[in-house]
């Protein structure tokens, strides 16, 4: 049987809206593929061999819990770097996609180094971007669906982004797409938790993993995921029209 290793980066810090869950939809989805996956749980001062994990995921927290890691994580810089150079595969969610561009300037006017693993710059905003956002992704007919609660935004962004915006914001207000993708990283200020909330888009997400380790891939649908998108999707709908 097939191994993956997921490392569950900054865990028990950047887990502000539940994205603990991100990481149990991965595990999910590879099991039902027939793929053993061992996941370990990983903070501050951790040592950490980045050439162990095929997987690294981190979620978003908040403002206190964000320096700290960024403080913590800055150390890991050339091993981040060599992971991503081999095709390792990197999700980010929330306010920890800001810690992988060349800086983040807080609202104080303070810019600090950051991982300057892609183009961007994120900025602290002296106001919030909150709401529902529906999103679509070009190789899929669903919809993305999830939340944003955040008061940053990128700029210089020249990577791939990853969804175009149907309702809600893109990485800054105006931008019509949001989220990064680059080799194999995945960023998005997306949260739900994301790969729960949208298992047709997780699926996509394995048919790259599995392709990655040559594994073949075959079509799986959780009833249980694909009826709770349909009917928040409908929800969404109905407060929308005002119903």
């Amino acid at each position: 049987m097939e191994t993956i290793k997921i490392a569950h980066l900054y865990y028990d810090l950047m887990n502000l809206y539940g994205e603990h869950g991100n990481v149990r939809a991965l595990t999910h989805h590879l099991e039902e593929h027939k793929i053993r996956v061992i996941v370990h749980n990983l903070s501050v001062e951790d040592k950490i061999n980045f050439d162990e994990y095929d997987l690294f995921y981190i979620g978003s927290g908040s403002k206190e819990s964000f320096l700290i890691v960024l403080e913590d994580i800055i150390k890991h810089k050339a091993q981040i770097k060599k992971a991503f150079d081999d095709g390792k595969f990197f999700f980010v969610t929330g306010n920890a996609l800001d810690l992988f561009g060349k800086s983040y300037t807080t609202s104080d006017d303070i810019t600090v180094e950051t991982l300057d693993l892609l183009s961007y710059e994120a900025i602290e905003t002296n106001f919030r971007i909150v709401g529902e956002q529906v999103y679509t992704y070009p190789k899929l007919k669903e919809e993305i669906i999830g939340f944003v609660n955040r008061d940053s935004l990128l700029k210089n962004v020249q990577e791939k982004k990853l969804f175009q915006v149907k309702e809600g914001t893109g990485y800054a207000p105006n931008e019509q797409t949001e989220g990064i993708y680059k080799k194999n990283f995945y960023g998005t200020y997306l949260l739900g938790p994301i790969f729960i909330r949208n298992p047709y888009f997780t699926e996509k997400i394995m048919e790259k993993i599995l392709k990655s380790k040559n594994i073949p891939y075959t079509a799986f649908q959780d009833e249980i995921e694909i009826k709770a998108f349909e009917e928040y999707r409908q929800n969404m709908l109905h407060e929308k029209n005002g119903n």
